[in-house]
């Protein structure tokens, strides 16, 4: 594919397809002029043949008859000298000659202005060429007489004046055919070659230019003189056409004509610059990817007025989906301004996210369509730039899609895991923080007789009232490890001489050892089997009493149990024993 050219200008192309039409006229006329003098009759040149066509390429006539290059219109404005000098060597009839074939070969739809040219310059023909032997039957049958001059400033006032019309061709030429210098007649507006009416010739030709694509020609009757430097002092864009020998005047106007087609079809191709295939979607809703696919149309569309276009490689894929997408040709050919319509499908299963959960998930998935845009023109008009875009356009809206994603049993398990684990946790935790309480648990006053409460440990929490010794408490076990590595279980106590918190305190008893909270000593007493000690027989500890509901037994108000001896005088006035815990 060609790059874009750098902004033309407009009807740029155009205006050179014309020059290259003038320089097929000026070779006519050299080669009416070198058989004149030869005796032979003029022929025109065949043009060029159609290249070889390459499997479905078309040729260029196949092109231009497609393009419709009869139908852009340009201006042509036509200075033929008619002084005396173009009596010599028979040149006024050589162009009369060469003039026909020329307008033959323009479109009905150009403009010709066709003026002779010796001591001033006379309209003979304004309007389009539908008919070249009227026009040329309009041209004087000889030049001359001899005494006629040659007044190329005023041929070029006219000329411009034509292409000053308010209905010009945006594209506008002017071939003068001359044999001599400028040399004007008394009177005339342009007495020399130079000065301030060439000036404003030149200004009246840069005006048109701005708007317009103005090119002349200048063709050379005679060796020494050709007119060419006033007509370049007037237009700037200036050509003198003029074959090597005559020799080379059939392959010359070949190439020429061939060149001016070439010109004006790549003026009409520059207008699809930039414009190539859009893509577009069309869908009724979401599509359902539970069935196995979903089908959508896709429709792609030659933006282009003149081009026409073809897709090679196109398929399409979802933007940031592991989906794929059927239906679509490896290669599409489009006509200028063709839609063609294709059901795509989407297949897989989408990408839902990290939640595996069962849901309903829609989305709308970008389209990228993939493929390289070309023209079929390209191979053939390899002088022609082609401003295409290469890729596919679109489409602007995505698609909308939807599924049933997840797994059912991934929440059950997303909530029953963690779950599961907080049970087991707690479970451990309970285990080792809440072991099941065993043996008996001895509660005696640390220093000095007095009553002394047994309690059996069950359970894994247990709150006790002590009927002999009174106020409450509570323990729970705790699993622990000693030093040496022997396990075991501790308790926990928390006690309260007057079951109120301002006086309760805590304290830790390992297994076969004892505490001492707030005057009271608990001794921690486990058998071998973890179970509560026998009851004893006739003569030893009786077994432990029951536990009362706390509250059900008053404190005593002479001590901290009921039918406790009063302290001796000498102990009231000692400070009750430091409270103590065992590790």
């Amino acid at each position: 594919m060609n790059k874009p050219p750098l902004s033309p200008r407009p009807g740029g192309t155009r205006a050179r397809a014309v020059h290259r039409t003038v320089a097929g006229l000026a070779a006519l006329v050299l080669t009416a002029l070198a058989t004149t003098a030869s005796g032979t009759t003029p022929t025109v040149a065949r043009t060029a043949a159609d290249p070889v066509r390459a499997g479905s390429e078309p040729s260029r006539s196949e092109i231009y008859s497609e393009l419709g290059l009869d139908r852009v219109p340009a201006d042509y404005v036509v200075l033929v000298d008619i002084s005396g000098s173009m009596l010599s060597n028979g040149r006024y009839s050589s162009v009369r000659s060469a003039l026909l074939p020329f307008l033959k070969g323009l479109s009905p739809r150009d403009y010709v202005a066709l003026f002779t040219f010796g001591d001033k310059a006379e309209p003979v023909y304004l309007g389009h060429p539908s008919d070249p032997k009227d026009i040329i039957g309009k041209l004087p049958a000889e030049a001359g007489p001899s005494n006629v001059q040659t007044d190329i400033g005023a041929a070029l006032d006219r000329g411009l004046g034509e292409l000053e019309r308010p209905d010009a061709a945006e594209v506008g030429s002017i071939v003068m055919f001359t044999d001599g210098k400028h040399d004007p007649p008394e009177g005339s507006k342009y007495p020399k070659s130079d000065g301030s009416a060439w000036k404003a010739l030149r200004a009246r030709a840069d005006k048109l230019a701005a708007g317009h694509e103005l090119a002349a020609y200048s063709l050379p009757l005679a060796t020494d003189e050709t007119g060419s430097a006033q007509l370049a002092r007037v237009v700037s864009n200036t050509s003198e056409l003029r074959p090597e020998s005559v020799q080379d005047l059939p392959e010359y106007l070949g190439r020429a004509a061939e060149r001016s087609r070439a010109r004006k079809a790549a003026r009409m191709i520059a207008e699809d610059a930039g414009k190539g295939v859009a893509a577009t979607l069309s869908h009724t809703g979401a599509l359902d990817l539970d069935s196995g696919g979903a089908a959508a149309t896709l429709t792609l569309t030659a933006t282009t007025n003149r081009l026409p276009l073809t897709v090679t490689g196109l398929g399409a894929t979802l933007k940031g989906q592991p989906l794929v997408v059927t239906g679509l040709p490896d290669r599409v050919s489009l006509k200028p301004g063709e839609a063609r319509q294709f059901e795509v499908q989407v297949r897989g299963e989408p990408d839902a996210g990290p939640l595996p959960v069962r849901r309903t998930w829609t989305t709308e998935a970008g389209l990228t369509v993939r493929g390289k845009v070309t023209t079929p023109w390209a191979a053939t008009l390899d002088d022609v730039k082609f401003a295409v875009p290469t890729a596919v356009d679109g489409p602007a809206k995505g698609l909308p899609l939807r599924a049933e994603v997840g797994s059912p049993l991934a929440l059950p398990l997303l909530l029953g895991v963690p779950v599961a684990a907080l049970l087991a946790a707690l479970l451990l935790w309970l285990r080792r923080n809440r072991a099941a309480l065993s043996g008996l648990l001895v509660l005696s006053p640390a220093l000095g007789d007095g009553p002394e409460d047994r309690i059996v440990l069950r359970g894994q929490k247990l709150a006790f009232v002590p009927p002999q010794i009174g106020g409450s408490g509570r323990v729970y076990g705790r699993r622990f490890r000693a030093d040496d590595g022997r396990r075991g279980i501790a308790l926990h106590l928390r006690y309260s001489p007057d079951g109120t918190p301002a006086r309760s305190a805590d304290a830790v008893c390992p297994p076969g050892d004892a505490v001492v909270i707030n005057g009271i000593r608990f001794a921690y007493r486990q058998d071998r089997d973890g179970q509560p000690s026998a009851a004893p027989r006739a003569g030893e500890v009786p077994d432990p009493l029951p536990i009362p509901r706390p509250g059900s037994l008053p404190p005593d108000e002479g001590g901290p149990w009921r039918s406790a001896p009063s302290r001796p005088t000498a102990q009231d006035d000692r400070p009750a024993p430091a409270e103590r815990d065992l590790p």
